[in-house]
């Protein structure tokens, strides 16, 4: 029986560069405007280079193929090709077509924003929801509750839910005032569409002899289009306190 061999050699196809090495300094031989290099190197724990990047781009607008180059049919050899946008922290994908999310660096089901401070006499305070980011400061909103909402007026209160689920919300609030005003109990009360759901009491713990703590976790399904709000509370009516902006409320999407 003849057995024949046949051999084919594809050439060009791509211009990728992949690099296996212990050497820290393997870099300085290839060409850094190259956006496709993997580096796994582990010579020294402080100096080298480890892991491997995708290649990325600053921002969303900067991914190719998308407005005026978007194509009309779809580049099926480009189909699974991974970029990673710097501004969003996303890691798209593109199908040959579009773009969309493959996956975030943060978890892409937890939004955490700050609750900024707001003084009460009567016990009761809507708590107001900075929608700063700072990622750096573990403030983040892939769930977009406060997207393209300002800190001002009635969207300041609200988190507008975007995908109907059951979401875990946790109050972390840090509290000031008059001694006398932690001899009650203090919490939160969560409202869905301006209607009140859930209302959660405990003592308040004493954090550093100034700041006293109440933490409250609460569980709710909601639906596309709703909007929460947060009232800190007190059992008895007539209690001052100040809620300080070094509270923070923290949702995650559990199904």
């Amino acid at each position: 029986m003849r057995k024949s061999i046949y051999c084919l050699f594809l050439l060009n196809i791509m211009n990728a560069q992949v690099n296996f090495t212990n050497d820290p300094n393997a870099g300085l031989s290839v060409d850094t405007n190259d956006q496709v290099i993997m580096y796994v190197t582990n010579k020294s724990e402080t100096a080298g280079v480890k892991g491997f990047g995708l290649p990325a781009v600053q921002s969303e607008t900067d991914l190719p193929y998308t407005g005026v180059n978007a194509p009309s049919i779809k580049i099926e050899i480009l189909r699974g090709m991974l970029l990673f946008v710097k501004d969003t922290g996303q890691a798209m994908v593109f199908d040959g077509l579009v773009w969309s999310k493959a996956f975030e660096v943060e978890a892409d089901n937890i939004s955490r924003f700050q609750i900024d401070t707001i003084s009460t006499t009567s016990g009761v305070a809507l708590l107001p929801i900075n929608s700063l980011i700072d990622k750096a400061n573990y403030i983040a909103d892939p769930l977009k509750l406060k997207t393209n909402l300002g800190n001002a007026g009635t969207d300041y209160n609200r988190l507008y839910i975007r995908q109907t689920g059951v979401y875990r919300i946790n109050i972390k609030l840090n509290l000031t005032g008059p001694n006398n005003s932690f001899n009650k109990r203090l919490g939160a009360g969560l409202y869905v569409n301006d209607v009140k759901k859930l209302e959660l009491l405990e003592g308040a713990v004493n954090h550093d002899g100034t700041n006293m703590r109440v933490n409250l976790d609460f569980s709710i399904y909601a639906m596309q289009g709703d909007y929460i709000t947060l009232k800190a509370i007190s059992e008895m009516q007539g209690t001052s306190y100040s809620v300080t902006n070094s509270s923070y409320v923290t949702v995650e999407k559990i199904l």
